[in-house]
């Protein structure tokens, strides 16, 4: 994995565990919405595993958001730092 990928992963779990708290669900909601276990879910909050594109997309339709506009506005935001200005 390149050195950028870890930090734009970091930013997009970010912002998946922004839009959790946003939409009120606990890890344990967020989990059972999923099948999963709420340890799964707060690994992947707290850096100790990735999220696997599917996962991604699953978690975001979960918590109610779009996976595709999440996306775009990490990486509009990601374009924004880099500029200069």
């Amino acid at each position: 994995m390149s050195s950028v990928m870890p930090d734009l992963h970091a930013r997009v779990v970010a912002r998946l565990t922004q839009a959790r708290g946003a939409a009120k669900l606990r890890q344990v909601d967020l989990a059972d919405r999923l099948g999963w276990q709420q340890a799964y879910v707060s690994r992947y909050e707290t850096g100790e595993r990735s999220l696997a594109v599917d996962e991604y997309v699953a978690v975001a339709r979960a918590i109610g958001v779009d996976p595709i506009k999440l996306l775009a506005d990490v990486l509009r935001e990601e374009g924004n730092k880099t500029q200069p200005g």
